[in-house]
């Protein structure tokens, strides 16, 4: 499908970075941030305290229960996204109480635009190489494509410590020698 020389990869790209720049936009530089944060800290956080909290559970509240650690995991990661979510909305009335609030605006849309970005590429290298081995992606859209290519080089030239490279052999058929039996 081709519209104004766009194929369907673009226009799906194109959706994804416009939303997300109307998202960045709209919530401000403060809060994209700090929603990736609380994210990331918040998995850190549960994986880290879990144990502690399964343990106040079962002492303060006698919860003996297989999903004890589950349920100690998800109230930690809730609680940690819950604090960083608020404290960003505080840093945030600051920031428009100083007049910065257009300026926040824009960096949260570009913040948001790079992150959509960098996720894209990501994907985009794990189809690559799962398209290496069961080719499932015609080669003249990707030729064809004016973000395809592009946006396949971002995550590798930003990370290249990364080694997206690698993935390439986790997709392909093992040789005679590597079969393991």
């Amino acid at each position: 499908m081709q519209v104004m020389g766009l194929n369907y990869f673009d226009i799906v790209i194109a959706i994804l970075l416009l939303w997300s720049s109307y998202r960045g936009f709209t919530k401000g530089f403060l809060v994209m941030a700090a929603s990736l944060a609380a994210l990331i800290l918040g998995v850190w956080g549960a994986f880290r305290f879990s144990n502690l909290i399964a343990g106040l559970l079962i002492d303060n509240f006698d919860l003996q229960s297989k999903y004890t650690a589950l349920i100690a995991f998800a109230l930690t990661f809730i609680a940690i996204v819950i604090v960083i979510h608020l404290l960003a909305r505080v840093m945030d009335k600051l920031v428009k109480a100083v007049a910065l609030g257009f300026v926040n605006r824009l960096a949260g849309l570009a913040f948001a635009v790079v992150r959509t970005a960098f996720l894209v590429s990501i994907v985009l290298v794990i189809l690559n190489s799962i398209d290496q081995r069961v080719p499932f992606i015609p080669e003249e859209h990707k030729e064809q494509s004016l973000l395809y290519k592009p946006l396949s080089r971002l995550a590798p030239a930003i990370f290249p410590y990364l080694n997206f490279e690698d993935l390439k052999g986790r997709f392909r058929e093992p040789g005679p020698t590597e079969i393991k039996t």
